[in-house]
């Protein structure tokens, strides 16, 4: 291994290639997160060579790590780029940015001085793309191509570009802080021309590092993050994954587009992040920590996903096999975002999605995998879960065993296939355990009936039982509405009921208010409005509130409010039996049919 400081003419002022491997992520930098910070680095360091102090500090922008790449005789030197992608990719965009600035307002040495660090000359060469200094992964390049070939952001404007746009707006972001800066039509444009040159040129920084033959590059990739943007596990995985194939002899390049190029091509879905607060973890993360669950059969913890995996693979399978099953289960857990919401599928994996329970994926990703959305057995498979889920959260049961059992479940698809939705039942209803159990009709009941549901659970989760009731009590005889999203959830007697609502007089005050309190927020007071109601509707007296809710809304949940003259404790009894018959309805248990 060889190690030195580089300033960017040293890096960029010979011909030659640097490469960044198909197994690497794409280009992620943004805007807050990394070039606003470079910029402001860079910009510094102008502004101390234009006040002409002394011992004008460098700025260093971390380490590039290179492999060297044999070439036949006569061709450019190439060097993969084992780590330092993003910022050398990012220095490629800022000097170009400042070529083009140039070459629009007639500076022509600097432009050609700055075309010297971004492209190659060779005369030799009938590859068009070999005049890049730096050439991004596969995913990257045509966005590359077309910034490096712009000219002007406003150019580069008339162009299709395929999302995301991360190559072309930092271009648009540098192309606009550098001209802003330089001010053209100020007297110190001059100076803060040949400030900035210098700047970029002798004073940006990188520690080059160097790979030998006899150095472990996937290793030292493991190892090191660009800045300020970690490496995801998936990035390693991938890594991992390609550098064995091309040790094994596999031809990457439709390896990677026929497995992996899905992934980095739409990183809008597989990047995006889920979750609360610091609990966030991009969706490729998440998925790859549920197919890692499913095929070791144990618990696996997000933080170890990366080591995880390269245990699980080094199982003398060849890397190609593992490619192929991630891809094969990644269109798998797709297909759930995807589901029709009117299916039986599709509302199934948004109710399950509004209750929030994660570590279903794995038993459902291997049912999919292996059963398809078209077999019968699958959609008695989700009845049951969805019944065994609900009863559970409105009975107020510990989520804390989920992970193992939806674990030992996946062994109940080892079987004969004609007869997966019996044996997934059975193992539903075979344990009496706080942590496992069905809760049969009575239970149910007792809890639909009395518990405040409203405090207890989450909003979504609310919504998501009367959004499901709503849909049960459609009829023959009533029009089908396909709910929009962000109903409101309206109490019936409202939460600010002492203004309006007295109590009754029939029974002492105190036992009153406390069957008030008890009552109120149970789900027979709830119900759902396509915009909440004014404070002055919805605490005033029952009768101009249904009219209100009866003009407005067309749900089966709320035509059948016409018949209750009056509103209160007792209405609202008799309104939670009988949304529980349609519960029960929806949420069948099998000992109670």
């Amino acid at each position: 291994m060889q190690t030195g400081t580089l300033d960017i003419r040293a890096i960029f002022g010979q011909d030659r290639r640097l490469l960044v491997p198909l197994f690497q992520r794409p280009y992620v930098w943004r805007k807050e997160q990394q070039w606003e910070p470079l910029w402001e680095d860079i910009r510094t360091v102008a502004e101390r060579i234009l006040a002409d102090k002394p011992a004008v500090r460098p700025h260093f922008l971390g380490a590039m790590v290179l492999e060297l790449v044999p070439q036949p005789m006569g061709h450019l030197e190439c060097r993969t780029i084992v780590d330092g992608q993003q910022r050398l990719t990012t220095v490629q965009i800022i000097l170009e940015a400042f070529a083009d600035i140039c070459a629009s307002l007639g500076e022509d040495k600097y432009h050609r001085a700055l075309l010297k660090l971004t492209r190659n000359d060779d005369p030799l060469s009938d590859q068009p793309d070999d005049q890049f200094k730096v050439w991004p992964t596969n995913v990257d390049q045509e966005q590359f191509r077309l910034v490096m070939g712009a000219g002007s952001p406003a150019e580069l404007a008339t162009q299709t570009l395929q999302p995301p746009h991360l190559i072309a707006d930092a271009y648009v972001y540098f192309h606009q802080a550098l001209l802003e800066w330089l001010a053209p039509t100020e007297s110190v444009f001059e100076a803060r021309l040949e400030a900035l040159y210098n700047a970029l040129r002798e004073y940006v920084r990188m520690v080059v590092i160097g790979l030998e033959s006899e150095d472990d590059a996937q290793l030292i990739f493991e190892t090191l993050n660009a800045r300020g943007t970690p490496l995801l596990p998936s990035d390693l995985v991938k890594n991992y994954l390609l550098r064995r194939a091309a040790l094994q002899g596999e031809k990457l390049e439709a390896l990677y587009e026929r497995y992996w190029r899905p992934f980095d091509a739409n990183p809008n879905y597989w990047r995006a992040e889920l979750g609360p607060g610091h609990a966030k973890r991009a969706r490729i993360d998440l998925y790859l920590q549920y197919f890692l669950t499913l095929k070791r059969g144990d618990e696996v913890q997000v933080g170890h996903l990366y080591t995880s995996f390269r245990d699980y693979a080094n199982n003398g399978e060849r890397a190609s096999k593992h490619l192929e099953s991630l891809q094969r289960y990644a269109q798998v857990y797709q297909s759930f975002d995807a589901m029709d919401r009117g299916t039986r599928e599709g509302l199934f994996f948004r109710r399950l999605g509004q209750m929030d329970i994660t570590t279903a994926h794995p038993f459902l990703l291997e049912l999919f995998a292996r059963y398809g959305p078209e077999n019968p057995q699958v959609g008695e498979v989700l009845a049951d879960i969805e019944s065994f889920l609900v009863r559970r959260m409105v009975c107020q049961l510990s989520t804390r065993g989920y992970n193992r059992l939806f674990i030992e479940l996946l062994k109940t698809l080892d079987d004969p296939p004609e007869d997966v939705a019996a044996r997934v039942r059975a193992a539903l209803l075979g344990s009496d355990a706080e942590s496992a159990r069905w809760p049969r009709d009575p239970e149910f009941r007792e809890a639909w009936l009395e518990a405040p549901l409203y405090r207890v659970l989450r909003r979504d989760r609310v919504r998501m039982l009367l959004e499901a009731l709503n849909r049960q009590l459609q009829t023959d005889l009533t029009e089908k509405i396909d709910l929009p999203d962000g109903l409101t959830i309206e109490h019936l007697l409202p939460q600010d009921w002492r203004r309006s609502w007295p109590l009754p007089t029939d029974i002492p005050a105190d036992l009153a208010e406390a069957r008030r309190v008890t009552t109120l927020h149970t789900i027979g007071n709830l119900t759902l409005v396509r915009k909440k109601l004014n404070s002055k509707v919805s605490n005033g007296p029952w009768a101009d509130k249904v009219k209100v809710i009866l003009e407005h809304s067309a749900l089966n949940l709320n035509r059948k409010l016409a018949d209750y003259p009056e509103w209160g404790e007792s209405a609202i009894v008799r309104r939670s039996q009988m949304l529980y018959e349609a519960a029960r309805r929806i949420w069948r248990h099998p000992k109670d049919l």
